[in-house]
């Protein structure tokens, strides 16, 4: 084999050699085969940005819509709540678990003493959060932003299970906070 031939079959073995993960790697994005992103919940394509929360507690909130007679699905999240709390240990300064109301009515104060949540009658808030899926819980950001939901559930360990997703959202947003 003479030396030109040689020369051209290394030329094109390095060329194939970089362009071949190319060429795949388009091939996986344009068929749609890689799905971007690590994060458990519904990210919101455009966050809902909260004009009017100054009563909302400074630094990363954990938020659920109280119903007005809270059944089974609203105990469960509560529940969740307060476990996410004791589970983020040293980070728990950072999060602060929210129940925003619509009136005074509603029955979530009969779990302060069993659960650890700051509750709030925020009906402007409520209106501003009605695009949310019903009985979702959502992450809201220090800067009032909310980013993320997650749905509930009636059943208990359905909801356990869905609290470990918010979880891991969480640790990861908190590793990777500069702010709050």
């Amino acid at each position: 084999m003479s030396s030109l031939n040689r020369s051209r079959r290394t030329l094109i073995i390095v060329l194939i050699a970089f362009l071949l993960p190319v060429i795949i790697a388009w091939i996986i994005l344009d068929q749609h085969w890689y799905q971007a992103g690590t994060n458990k919940g519904t990210l919101l394509a455009e966050p809902v940005t909260l004009s009017q929360a100054d009563e909302l507690p400074d630094g990363w909130k954990l938020a659920y819509i109280a119903p007005e007679q809270c059944q089974e699905r609203c105990q469960n999240v509560l529940f969740v709540m307060n476990q996410i709390d004791v589970a983020l240990g040293k980070d728990t300064d950072r999060v602060t678990p929210v129940v925003l109301t619509n009136s005074a009515a509603a029955d979530v104060r009969e779990f302060h003493s069993e659960f650890h949540f700051t509750q709030l009658q925020q009906p402007q808030l409520i209106d501003q959060l009605n695009g949310l899926p019903a009985s979702s819980l959502f992450i809201i950001d220090p800067l009032n932003n909310v980013m993320l939901y997650y749905p509930s559930h009636d059943d208990q360990q359905t909801m356990i299970l869905e609290g470990k997703n918010v979880l891991a959202d969480l640790r990861k947003l908190l590793k990777l906070s500069r702010i709050g």
